[in-house]
């Protein structure tokens, strides 16, 4: 009878856990997404060639890339200082103003650079191997736009504990992107499969955008405010600097591998990325759960010990993640689902599941600057981290190709690991001694 009076009182006590409740509803749709994009992988890897596989990945990682920069780490301060206002129309402001620069800045740096084709002088540094960009660049440029107004609305929603918008946002996106895709690339599977499936993934993701930015509009009070402003770009724009060194840190090993290896490489490694990315999208449903409470809470101390925690549970259940990861894979080229080709790929998933480990890591550490406001320290690391990751894939990219770049991506987070811990050790150590002294 204890046994069971204890298991009941644990599971009361879960349910009444704020995280976890708002982890698991968000993880449930992200869960889905992932399990959607795993069971239609086989399709997809089916509709698309190998070299063309290869350079969708390719494409895509340059746009998720460049829009983590034009977002100009503005969804910091929304995050950190929504909550800090109680009233509506401070709230409603905040997004206006947001908004605002986020449109003006985005202007700026997209508007003069397609218009005198800055553009192509990018794609030609960008890419060693043949590609006929003027077939993908109305498709890239409507992506890295929607891309960056689709994460700020994503991240308006967590913040704001809507979490039944945003629900309904991302189930819609799921199957209307991937049905309509699917439809597309079948029944014009003769013609250009890279354009077809980016046009159509971002022409719905706009669609669906604009209905659901209606929720945010519906919160915006139309007035800007030069001090929310000022303060908003002292937070912003040192994570915007560290989003332009992550280039070097997190783009690096494709760059050189699409220089030193062929598409086909690539393929490899964009599956392989694809299947380690269900670690970074249960952590970002963690983190999106639990960075608004970490940043609400005052006590330091109780931060401290419930991040120490959660660090020790992602480590042992990723790690568990990644053995059914790979063993899955083994079962699904075993059985034929996806073909014998891509079978290389076995070799570089492990390494790059435990990337992805200590690349989650990372971005835990990464609340303490936020909360101490100490973003500053976010570019010092990057630029630091920049010029490593850079050193490296020019050593090891071009005599080990695929495996080189797993390497990299694998060394670069556990130094990027090792700085943040020392750093953030040693800011946590003076804080709580002031705090002591006060």
């Amino acid at each position: 009878m204890n046994l069971v009076s204890n298991v009941k009182a644990g599971i009361e006590r879960y349910k009444k856990n704020i995280l976890i409740n708002r982890f698991f509803t968000v993880l449930s749709i992200d869960m889905l997404v992932k399990i959607s994009g795993i069971v239609l992988l086989p399709v997809y890897l089916r509709l698309m060639t190998q070299e063309e596989y290869g350079l969708y990945g390719y494409l895509l990682s340059i746009i998720m890339t460049f829009s983590m920069v034009l977002n100009f780490g503005l969804y910091i301060p929304l995050i950190k200082f929504y909550h800090d206002y109680q009233e509506t129309e401070k709230r409603g402001k905040l997004l206006f103003t947001i908004t605002l620069l986020l449109v003006i800045m985005l202007t700026c740096v997209i508007l003069p650079v397609y218009t005198f084709g800055w553009d192509h002088e990018l794609i030609k540094i960008l890419f060693k191997n043949p590609v006929n960009y003027k077939e993908y660049r109305g498709a890239v440029l409507v992506a890295l736009i929607v891309s960056v107004l689709s994460f700020m609305l994503t991240t308006f929603f967590f913040t704001s504990e809507k979490l039944k918008h945003l629900k309904r946002y991302n189930i819609l996106r799921i199957i209307c992107i991937n049905v309509i895709t699917i439809f597309f690339l079948y029944f014009f599977r003769n013609t250009n499969n890279v354009r077809i499936r980016l046009q159509t993934t971002y022409i719905i993701e706009l669609i669906l955008f604009l209905v659901f930015f209606y929720y945010n509009i519906k919160e915006i009070q139309f007035k800007f405010s030069k001090k929310m402003a000022i303060t908003g770009l002292k937070l912003a724009l040192p994570v915007m600097v560290s989003a332009i060194f992550s280039i070097g840190i997190n783009f690096s090993d494709k760059f050189f591998l699409e220089k030193y290896s062929s598409f086909t490489d690539l393929s490899y490694y964009y599956l392989a990325v694809s299947l380690a990315s269900a670690i970074p999208l249960i952590f970002a449903s963690l983190q999106n759960a639990w960075l608004p409470l970490f940043l609400k809470e005052k006590d330091i101390q109780k931060n401290i010990e419930t991040t120490s925690k959660l660090m020790r549970r992602l480590v042992i259940g990723f790690l568990v993640l990644s053995v059914l990861i790979i063993v899955f894979f083994k079962i699904i080229l075993e059985l034929g689902i996806i073909q014998s080709k891509y079978s290389a790929t076995i070799g570089i998933l492990p390494l790059l599941l435990l990337s992805q480990i200590v690349s989650s890591l990372v971005s835990l550490h990464t609340n303490y600057l936020i909360y101490f406001e100490r973003t500053h320290i976010v570019s010092i690391t990057g630029f630091i981290l920049c010029i490593i990751s850079v050193g490296l894939s020019l050593l090891l990219i071009p005599r080990y190709k695929v495996y080189g770049a797993v390497t990299v991506s694998l060394i670069s987070n556990i130094i990027y690991l090792g700085l943040y811990y020392f750093i953030i050790k040693r800011i946590k150590k003076r804080y709580l001694l002031l705090n002591s002294h006060m």
